[in-house]
C-alpha cells in the first residue's frame, strides 16, 4: 500500500535546508508566500564547519525563524512544529509510516553521510538535520523525501534500509540522544491570511542591513591552516555550502526588486539601479563559488584566500550600496513632502 503526500518543493533560490522545507510547505497552503522568502529579512554571520568547529566559514543567516519563529513570517501558515520522540527509536518505522499514513506533514533526523548520493556530505563527512518524509510504499518498502543535493531541492526516492541507517546515526540517536527530537510534525493554521508585501519593512531591513554591512568583514573567515592540507577537498566543500547560500541570497533580492517593481512600489529609477547591484552580485559570488571549485577539481590546493576575503568585501560594499538607493528613495520622498508642507504653511 502506498502512502503519499504532494508537496511541490520550493527551489525559486536556495536558503538552507530548513527554511527551504518550510516554505515547500507553507506555500502548499498559501502559495502567496513564495513571496514572503524574498523578504531582506536576513543577515550575514559565520558557523564552525561540521568536520571541524574552528575553521570559520561565512552564511547568511535569516532572522527569527531558529529561535522566535512567532515572529517569523511563515509562522501565519505554520503555527509550530511539534516534536516527536519514537516510543522506540530502534524500531521507529511503525510510529513513522503511522504518522505518513494520517496525513501529517514530518520532518526525520537523519545523517547526511548515508542520505542522498549526490549530497555534498555524501560518505565524506557527518552533517545531521531534518528531512521532510512525505510518502512510503510498503510493498516496494520505498520512501519519498523532500531534500537537497548537488541538482538543487526537490523530491527523492530513498530505499528504507538506508532511511534506517541515516536515521540511526543521526545526532538524535547518537550524539544529542534524548535531547533533540527524532523527527517533528508541522502544525499548520486552520485560517490563513494570503502574503502582502509591506515595503516599510523593507526598508526598515535595508536600514538595518546598511549598518551590518559596515561592520561585517571576511577578514578572519576562510582560515585555511598547514594541517588542513590531506583534507582540503572536505574543507573546500564546507566552504562552498556558506558561499552558494550568500549567492542564492542575491537572486531572492533580485526577486525582492522584481515584486516591488510590480507592485509599483518603487521608482523605475531604484528598480533599475537596484537589479544592476543585484546582478552585479551574483555575478560577484559566482566568481568567489567558482575559485573554490576550480580547487576543488585542482591537484593544486594552494588557495588565494587573500583574493577571495578582498572580493567578498567588495561584495559587501556593493550591496550596501543596493541596499541604500531604496531608503535614499525614501528619504527623498519625505524630504519633498517637508517642503511642500513649508511651502503650504
Amino acid at each position: 500500500m502506498k502512502y503519499s503526500r504532494h508537496i511541490t518543493p520550493y527551489n525559486e533560490f536556495w536558503m538552507n535546508c530548513i527554511l527551504n522545507s518550510a516554505y515547500s510547505v507553507a506555500t502548499g497552503f498559501e502559495d502567496s508566500y513564495s513571496a514572503a522568502a524574498y523578504l531582506n529579512n536576513y543577515s550575514y554571520t559565520s558557523w564552525g564547519a561540521a568536520i571541524d568547529i574552528e575553521f570559520m566559514t561565512p552564511t547568511i543567516e535569516v532572522l527569527d525563524y531558529s529561535d522566535h519563529w512567532e515572529n517569523f513570517v511563515l509562522s501565519a501558515v505554520i503555527e509550530k512544529e511539534t516534536p516527536v520522540f519514537f516510543k522506540n527509536p530502534h524500531d521507529f518505522l511503525p510510529d513513522l509510516q503511522k504518522i505518513i499514513s494520517e496525513g501529517e506533514i514530518v520532518k526525520l533526523n537523519v545523517d547526511l553521510f548515508y542520505w542522498l548520493p549526490k549530497n555534498i556530505a555524501w560518505n565524506r563527512f557527518h552533517m545531521s538535520h531534518y528531512s521532510i518524509i512525505n510518502g512510503f510504499d510498503a510493498e516496494t518498502k520505498m520512501y519519498s523525501v523532500l531534500d537537497d543535493d548537488v541538482d538543487g531541492y526537490g523530491v527523492h526516492t530513498i530505499p528504507e534500509d538506508r532511511v534506517v541507517q541515516a536515521f540511526m546515526n543521526s545526532y538524535a540517536m547518537t550524539e544529542l540522544a534524548g535531547e533533540i527530537p527524532h523527527a517533528y510534525i508541522y502544525s499548520i493554521r486552520k485560517d490563513i491570511e494570503p502574503f502582502r508585501m509591506d515595503k516599510s519593512e523593507i526598508i526598515k531591513h535595508a536600514d538595518r542591513l546598511i549598518e551590518e554591512l559596515s561592520v561585517f568583514s571576511f577578514d578572519d573567515l576562510w582560515n585555511f591552516k598547514d594541517e588542513h592540507k590531506d583534507n582540503m577537498d572536505e574543507y573546500i566543500r564546507i566552504s562552498l555550502i556558506g558561499v552558494n547560500i550568500i549567492e542564492n541570497r542575491h537572486i531572492g533580492n533580485e526577486l525582492l526588486i522584481n515584486k516591488l517593481a510590480d507592485l509599483k512600489l518603487i521608482q523605475a529609477a531604484t528598480y533599475e539601479s537596484m537589479k544592476h547591484y543585484a546582478k552585479s552580485l551574483q555575478k560577484g559570488w559566482k566568481l568567489i563559488k567558482q575559485v573554490f571549485i576550480n580547487n576543488l577539481v585542482s591537484e593544486n590546493k594552494d588557495i588565494n584566500v587573500d583574493l577571495i576575503r578582498n572580493k567578498a568585501n567588495e561584495m559587501l560594499d556593493m550591496e550596501k550600496k543596493m541596499w541604500l538607493t531604496i531608503v535614499e528613495e525614501r528619504d527623498m520622498k519625505l524630504e519633498n513632502k517637508e517642503s511642500k508642507r513649508g511651502v503650504t504653511s
